[in-house]
Order: C-alpha cells, then structure tokens, then sequence
C-alpha cells in the first residue's frame, strides 16, 4: 500500500516476481517483456480496488453537488423568509399609522384648469394694477397688438353688440396691448381706446392697459395678434380662443355657466 494525497492506493503485483505496480497496464507490460510466455492473472490485484477508487470519484462529485444544492436552496429560503417577515411589519405598521392625504397643488398655466398666472397692468388712466385686482369677478382678458387690424374692427363691435351682453353676465373686460406692441409701431393703447373703442373709461367695466414682457411671453406664447382668456371668480382658466370679433359667443356663453343658477 501506498499513502496517497487523499487515500490509500492497493498495489498490482506480478505473481512471478513480486514486483509491485501502480497501475494494472503497467504490469500486464511488465508480463510481456519479462514474463513473456506467462499470461497475465485474470484478476490482477489492484484492478477491483482501482475500479472502487474511481467509482468513489463519481460518488464523491455527486455527494459535493447535492451539498451544494442543499446550502444554495438553505440560503434562499432564509432569505424569503426574511423577506417575507419585514413585509409582514411593514404593512402591520403602515395599518396603524395614520394616513395623511395632500390636497393636489394647483397648477399655474394659460390652459383651463390651470390657475391663472398673475399680470402686472399698467391702465391707460395711469393707475398700476394686476390680474389678481380683479379676483371675485369673471375676467375676459383680450390681449391684442394696436396696429392689428382685426382688432380695430373688432373693438367698435364689441362696444356696440356685446358691451351689454358682457356686462349682463358680470364679466370685466381688460383689453391688454402686447408688450411693445410686438415690435412694431401702432397707436398706444390710449388712442386705440379713443379711436376704436369709443374712449378708455367711457364704458364701465371695460378697462385698458399695457403690460410687462414677461406676462406676454405667458399669455401669448406664440405672439398672436388676437387672443383672448376667460378667467372664472376664483382665479382659474376657464376657456381661451382667438380672434375674439368670431369668438366671442363661446366667451359669453361660458361666462353664462359661471353664474350661480336662479330660482
């Protein structure tokens, strides 16, 4: 016997010599050059034993995966179970605590639903005043450049067919010239008024201003030459269009479904 690495190895032997071999081919060589007229036993020592040795490999490999197996699926059932318990008092203290809810921040923005940003107005009698001024009243802001001449035409309408309608439904006009007018040169609002709209302060409730560029930039992103807001009491967008001389009927009607509902 021989003290191998990890076990004991059994020796061949030749049963003519004594000689003894590691392995069984190099003792049947053994027989063929020394022993050349004597075969070979037909159970040569060590081949039973060497058979045994490599089945105890094969043996062995299996025992060592299904160890591994069994640890692997140790490790993740602990960690189910871990999980699953954390769950467990998550939701167990979530259930006890109390539920806070955050009313929906309104959103600041020219599209209805949005809550109107404010406008800096500058009004032709020389008073400074904002959007927000006029907050409790429905508001129609017409946002204009003076030299469109859609808008000349359509102001003298306005104070001859709608002024009255406007008012009979509790809306305040303001009329806003764009700031600078969009580059270009036209009247100012004052003589826009006076030649267009039969005179700033010669209709109640119909108010004319300018106003800074940044509020132009909010409300009139796309620089149009005609466009209008319907503002509810309460600050918030209610519908917008363009070209207001066509469009008015919708702003009127829209203020009409503002107003509280009479016996």
């Amino acid at each position: 016997m021989l003290l191998g690495k990890k076990r004991l190895v059994q020796l061949a032997t030749c049963s003519e010599c004594g000689k003894e071999f590691r392995t069984v081919g190099a003792l049947r060589q053994h027989y063929s050059s020394k022993h050349a007229g004597t075969a070979p036993p037909q159970n040569l020592a060590g081949n039973g034993m060497e058979k045994r040795r490599k089945s105890g490999r094969r043996h062995n490999g299996r025992g060592g995966t299904n160890r591994r197996l069994i640890l692997t699926f140790g490790v993740v059932a602990l960690l189910v179970a871990i999980g699953a318990g954390a769950l467990v008092l998550y939701h167990g203290h979530s259930a006890d605590a109390p539920t806070e809810r955050t009313p929906p921040k309104a959103v600041t923005g020219i599209y209805a639903g949005d809550k109107a940003p404010n406008m800096p107005l500058y009004l032709t009698n020389g008073t400074p005043t904002s959007l927000s001024s006029f907050q409790g009243h429905t508001v129609l802001v017409w946002i204009i450049a003076t030299w469109c001449p859609g808008c000349q035409e359509t102001a003298p309408i306005i104070a001859s067919h709608y002024y009255s309608q406007l008012r009979s439904e509790g809306v305040i006009l303001v009329t806003v010239e764009d700031y600078n007018d969009l580059g270009y040169s036209g009247p100012t609002m004052v003589q826009f008024a006076s030649k267009y709209a039969g005179g700033a302060g010669n209709y109640p409730g119909w108010f004319f201003a300018d106003t800074s560029q940044s509020a132009t930039y909010t409300y009139n992103p796309q620089a149009d030459l005609d466009i209008w807001y319907l503002i509810s009491p309460s600050g918030t967008v209610v519908t917008s269009g363009l070209n207001l001389g066509t469009t008015i009927q919708s702003a009127i009607s829209a203020a009409n479904n503002l107003q509280p509902a009479t016996a």
